[in-house]
């Protein structure tokens, strides 16, 4: 009898083991499962530009039963910003560039279209659909040197008023439309041509196209300073 309790609660207990070992595997695959379709973040490459929104899509493949899966082309993905107040920075972007995705943890719907507070319009999370493309990102083949100062590498329009202490230096052509005012000295290393219908340079009232000078003789003699 001892023989056979032994032999059965041995058994019972491979059973049970048995069957908290099916109920882990079950229990660790449903987080893997929920793990992978949980998305945060990923890289992917700008395919096009719209006006306020870039297609993209992500270049790291995703691995469902053993196989390389592609993701498809995301559409209509807002690109981030500098932005504060009424101002902000906004650099081109082309097509081609590496953008780094990031997920929201709800659907923006509701937010996007300019209602904030709002429940969402669904109830997804983490989802592709819900993705912002922070534009900037390189490969090591194409990682960008970190500079010393600030560096601007580009073309470039700006609006609004800059305000600048210190020195500068620059190297090329300058075209300004408007007036220039400037408070000190200017020492210029070339000739200075004025153009157009009515040009003139004027130093402390005396016009350097209308001027005249007293003093006036014939002979090797010299004429007076110019008169205003």
């Amino acid at each position: 009898m001892d023989a056979n309790r032994d032999m059965y609660f041995g058994k019972g207990l491979c059973g049970f083991m048995s069957e908290k070992k099916q109920l882990l595997d079950i229990i660790v695959g449903v987080i893997d499962e929920s793990l992978a379709n949980l998305h945060t973040a990923t890289i992917a490459r700008i395919t096009a530009v719209n006006e306020t929104t870039v297609s993209c899509k992500p270049v790291i493949a995703r691995v469902v039963d053993g196989k390389k899966i592609e993701l498809p082309e995301f559409k209509a993905v807002p690109p981030l910003f500098m932005q504060g107040g009424g101002s902000y920075t906004a650099h081109p972007i082309a097509v081609g560039d590496y953008a780094l995705m990031v997920f929201t943890e709800r659907c923006f719907d509701n937010w996007y279209a300019g209602v904030d507070g709002e429940i969402p319009l669904e109830y997804r999370m983490h989802d592709y659909s819900d993705g912002f493309a922070i534009v900037g990102v390189n490969p090591l083949g194409g990682a960008i040197t970190i500079p010393t100062v600030i560096t601007h590498i580009g073309d470039a329009y700006k609006e609004g008023n800059y305000e600048h202490l210190g020195n500068t230096e620059q190297e090329g052509d300058n075209e300004q439309t408007g007036n220039y005012v400037l408070n000190g000295n200017l020492t210029v290393n070339g000739n200075i041509t004025v153009l157009g219908q009515g040009g003139d340079i004027t130093a402390d009232g005396v016009s350097l196209k209308t001027h005249t000078h007293s003093g006036v003789q014939t002979g090797g003699g010299n004429t007076g300073t110019p008169n205003t």
